[in-house]
């Protein structure tokens, strides 16, 4: 017999109307085979033998004689009536008893729920910090899955991003998972957000949905399922539908688990999909609804770093391009030195010897890296672009300013023997008189584009040899009259200056200006707000035009100073302006003469000398087609 509370009666004869007892269950009583209470009978309460713990039936009373023990585990819900004890009496131990067990079920039932609850926060919890942490898209998404099917014993999951296209909302499978299915159930593509697909209704609606099977929905919403278990082989049963709210509470996406399972570790097939697929539970939405909204979170945080990132992106290659704008003989060279000193570093932190063997940088770090070298030449947009791109030694216009100079001198030559001549015929002068005229007419013209040679020669940024330093030094000292007969130099102190650089074509203050580049870029990158993790892109920068040995510029710095990343950029940027074929300033060297040049300057101490044996061994300097 099954007994509520409410249907017995207390000493008085009056119903208990006590709270718990209109609250709990129904109950079965029970005797053990052969032990039955004396005068149990005489209550008018009906029992059931108990013949194994097997057969109990919860919630449960078992009554037992004075000195009785009950089987198995169910003490607690056990009582002793006592022997000589009224009807009435032993109504009211049964009564007693059965609140008292139906309480501490109660008791366990609650703490269960509590234990439940903290399992769960401490999850979500774990799941939140994860899903911060997680900075790559597909494994935070795979991540999103999988915790959502191991929670939910789910045996599938996909997930569901929001997407306009031709102005339509759309929902794009960005990813999904299968544990009963070997192969890859993974293929793009998008649904709208309408009522006639699950994910679509559950997204237009925003609420979550819950079938208890996918081919038998409630009135009025779609079926699910039978397309991808048509392709699939598989039997979608119960399913669960959830919308995913950023925080400003908009939909922008949705997850979806299907057949929820008795064991998580299941495989579920056609022929065993009805007994061991169950429902999902009110109590999954709520936490799969948490869930939900923390990975949409987590998901557009990504999407908004990535599209800071893009920015940067754009805004790093839009100054490069500008470098290259103003000096259009280093175009591509900013990216060549990124390219080379990336392979470089990648060596080093590849490698397991040596004195660089316990290098390791991490990802951020190869992109701190990455932006320095991009970056490391800004500062040219600082320089006067005469000298930027100064191809010779005068500046654009000089020479021609020099050679009409000398075109005049050359008119007034002939216009002084012009005259000398004339004079000669007045005086009577023999044919020999003006022959010998006419002659040292022709050497001072000759002598006059001698000069003129010379200065165009010694314009040219090639080291200038001895006997053409002498010249120009002579030319300097040497004047001629104009035409009001004031007296000037052939060539004036600042075209002397010029032409007197031994070596390349800027002289020591312009080369100042230009090596002024490199605390111009340091400059300009500290005014940008970088993360923790890039603050070190304008130290490195500084650093690339610096040498181990305290020769370099701008501050001088030696040895350990020097950031290791900038050392392996001044490798990189030496060896790719050495072997660059579009400076009008020098001529390219060989790859094999580059590389020499940078063996000498190790030598020397200048650069580290294990960073170029790693540039060359693993010969970071070929491209990376033919390595």
């Amino acid at each position: 017999m099954v007994y509520a509370l409410s249907t017995l009666k207390t000493p008085t004869g009056v119903l208990d109307k006590s709270p718990l007892m209109k609250t709990v269950p129904r109950f079965h009583l029970y005797v053990l085979d052969g032990e039955e209470p004396a005068g149990l009978r005489s209550t008018g309460l009906e029992t059931e033998r108990l013949a194994g713990t097997a057969q109990v039936e919860q919630p449960a009373l078992i009554l037992l004689p004075p000195g009785g023990k009950a089987p198995g585990n169910l003490e607690v819900a056990a009582v002793e009536v006592p022997a000589d004890t009224s009807p009435s009496a032993v109504r009211e131990i049964v009564r007693v008893a059965m609140e008292n067990v139906a309480l501490k079920q109660q008791v366990s039932q609650l703490e269960e729920e509590a234990h439940r609850r903290h399992r769960q926060f401490r999850e979500l919890n774990r799941i939140g910090i994860a899903l911060s942490a997680e900075k790559d898209i597909d494994r935070l998404q795979s991540f999103i899955l999988t915790t959502m099917r191991q929670l939910t014993h789910a045996d599938g999951a996909s997930l569901w991003l929001k997407m306009e296209e031709d102005g339509v909302p759309k929902l794009f499978l960005a990813s999904s998972q299968n544990h009963s299915i070997d192969k890859n159930t993974y293929e793009a593509f998008t649904v709208p957000v309408d009522e006639k697909s699950v994910v679509g209704y559950a997204v237009s609606v925003g609420s979550s949905q819950i079938y208890e099977d996918a081919y038998n929905p409630p009135p009025g919403k779609p079926v699910g399922g039978k397309s991808f278990d048509s392709q699939f082989g598989y039997r979608t049963k119960s399913m669960l539908t959830v919308p995913m709210r950023n925080y400003s509470n908009d939909v922008v996406g949705a997850v979806q688990l299907i057949n929820a399972k008795r064991r998580y570790e299941t495989r579920l097939t056609i022929a065993n999909v009805e007994s061991e697929a169950v429902s999902f539970q009110p109590e999954d939405v709520e936490m799969i609804e948490s869930i939900a909204s923390q990975a949409a979170v987590a998901l557009d945080n990504k999407n908004l770093i990535d599209s800071i990132q893009a920015l940067f992106d754009g805004f790093v290659q839009a100054s490069v391009t500008a470098i290259e704008q103003r000096d259009p003989s280093t175009a591509g060279h900013s990216g060549r030195v990124e390219g080379l000193t990336t392979s470089l570093a990648r060596a080093v932190h590849e490698i397991a010897t040596g004195k660089y063997r316990d290098v390791r940088l991490s990802d951020d770090q190869f992109k701190e890296l990455r932006y320095a070298c991009l970056l490391h030449d800004f500062g040219k947009v600082g320089v006067r672009e005469h000298i930027l791109i100064k191809a010779k030694k005068l500046v654009p216009g000089q020479l021609e300013v020099i050679q009409a100079r000398f075109e005049f001198i050359e008119r007034s030559v002939q216009v002084k023997y012009a005259t000398e001549k004339l004079q000669a015929l007045r005086e009577g002068s023999n044919g020999e008189g003006l022959e010998e005229i006419d002659s040292r007419l022709r050497q001072e013209i000759e002598q006059l584009k001698e000069w003129v040679q010379s200065i165009v020669a010694a314009n040219e940024p090639t080291v200038m040899p001895e006997d053409k330093a002498s010249m120009i030094e002579f030319l300097a000292q040497q004047t001629y009259e104009d035409t009001s007969g004031q007296s000037h130099p052939m060539l004036e102190p600042q075209e002397f200056r010029f032409l007197s650089i031994r070596k390349g074509t800027l002289d020591p203050q312009e080369r100042l200006e230009m090596e002024s580049h490199v605390t111009h870029s340091f400059h300009f990158l500290t005014k940008i707000p970088w993360t923790p993790l890039m603050r070190g892109i304008p130290e490195i920068a500084y650093g690339h035009h610096e040498k181990l040995d305290g020769s370099g510029y701008p501050r001088g710095l030696a040895g350990e100073q020097i950031p290791l990343q900038a050392r392996m950029m001044t490798i990189s940027d030496i060896y790719d302006a050495l072997k660059a074929q579009d400076r009008p300033y020098k001529r390219a060297v060989s790859p094999t003469v580059a590389l020499d040049i940078l063996h000498d300057e190790a030598g020397q101490g200048k650069l580290d000398k294990d960073l170029l044996d790693i540039f060359v061994s693993k010969r970071i300097y070929v491209p990376m087609a033919a390595r």
